[in-house]
């Protein structure tokens, strides 16, 4: 029986070669990719192109309808499917690594085999700051052109709801990247033109991009970092923190470490801290490859790119202070904790107190943010009225316990 249906198979098959009047030796080449075709299965965007690259040599040994015939008769795909498949080899080729490493979808290289080499740079752009592409992408970037100046603006800020709010995560996804991108990008430029010397000077570099590390750290926080609150300061939400001992952990401790210049090496040891520890951890930082290699060995990033003197240092949140050999002012912290504890306790809580230390004075030109975005929109401090009537009190009733001779 088995037999039988096998001699059934090849007759019908000879059929449609008969029919088509293909001679015996494009035959077999046609049944070898036909048989490479059906043993595809699930296919990736490797096989989409090499699916696209059998079916356009199939095309060039048939005319139009007599392909049509074959794809579907022997591959099962109908001409539409097919003609997808060889326009993503034939437009798509020269696209085709970043592709692959992109793992971008079968039908949306479909939609993307008809754009323009613009356009599909656009998308692959699209596609590595998003870390994904979709249908609905590709055809965004399709109509742009034709719906340029046709459509008015959406303003991301006039919309309500949770789609109003992943609008505006969005816009800061996309364009908060490029800029984190820009900063990281300035800072390795500055810091090979420096290497390009023959010595590395220190304060001249930190000149350069001492303060851009310190925005660039925070726009890194901004992005990736929840908040959480701080219980034991009183209710004080902060970022949270990359998982210690992390690669993202190690890029924000070196930030960080570049926000200080006191936390540099010694002069001496600057020009291979920076070639072989700063340089690689901020490329594989910025780097579009899919899976970046992480070049910088662990035992050598915990050496060279720890933050500060302790753990704390390359907390979010916690400002660079300048450091200093003189022991500090115990009389200003117990005040400082004195006054927390009576503001705690006239206002429930509502109100504390805490020293922190002051950051150093901005030396360098920092790239300005969007000055129409809400973050450029800077408020002034406004002591709180509370202060006032707090201090009233406390005058009060230091005046009421004092003794009669003092009064």
């Amino acid at each position: 029986m088995r037999n039988s249906n096998k001699a059934t198979a090849a007759a019908a098959t000879s059929s449609i070669y008969d029919t088509l009047e293909i001679d015996a030796s494009a035959r077999a080449r046609l049944e070898s990719m036909a048989s490479f075709i059906a043993d595809l299965g699930r296919r990736s965007t490797e096989q989409t192109f090499e699916l696209g690259d059998h079916l356009h040599s199939a095309s060039e040994m048939l005319a139009e309808g007599a392909f049509d015939t074959w794809v579907k008769k022997r591959c099962g795909l109908n001409a539409r499917s097919a003609r997808n498949y060889r326009a993503v080899f034939r437009n798509l080729s020269d696209y085709r690594d970043t592709l692959v490493d992109l793992s971008i979808g079968t039908t949306v290289l479909f939609h993307l085999s008809s754009a323009k080499p613009e356009q599909i740079e656009e998308a692959i752009a699209f596609a590595q700051e998003q870390g994904r592409l979709q249908v609905a992408d590709v055809k965004a970037i399709l109509s742009d052109e034709a719906d340029v100046g046709s459509r008015p603006e959406a303003d991301p800020y006039a919309v309500g709801g949770i789609d109003g709010l992943k609008a505006l995560i969005a816009v800061k996804g996309r364009d908060g990247v490029k800029s984190y991108t820009a900063h990281v990008d300035a800072i390795r430029q500055a810091i090979e033109a420096s290497l390009a010397g023959k010595r590395v000077i220190k304060e001249t570099l930190a000149r350069e991009i001492q303060d851009l590390a310190r925005v660039t750290l925070q726009e890194l926080y901004s992005l990736a970092l929840f908040v959480e609150p701080k219980i034991e300061m009183g209710y004080n939400p902060r970022a949270t923190t990359f998982a210690k001992g992390s690669y993202w952990d190690q890029v924000n401790r070196l930030l960080y470490k570049l926000g200080g210049v006191d936390y540099w090496p010694k002069s001496g040891e600057m020009r291979d801290w920076l070639a072989n520890t700063v340089l690689p951890t901020l490329e594989w930082a910025v780097s579009k490859q899919k899976n970046p290699a992480w070049l910088v060995g662990r035992a050598d990033t915990a050496a060279d790119v720890v933050a500060g003197p302790d753990e704390v240092a390359a907390t979010p949140g916690t400002a660079i202070a300048e450091t200093s050999d003189e022991p500090a002012d115990t009389s200003i912290s117990a005040a400082v904790k004195r006054m927390d504890d009576e503001l705690n306790a006239a206002t429930g809580g509502l109100i504390r107190v805490m020293e922190e230390p002051v950051a150093r004075m901005q030396v360098a030109d920092v790239p300005p943010l969007d000055a129409d975005g809400p973050a450029a929109q800077q408020r002034g401090f406004k002591r709180p009225a509370i202060l006032d009537s707090v201090k009233a009190r406390k005058a009060e009733r230091d005046a009421a316990s004092a003794p009669a001779s003092v009064r």
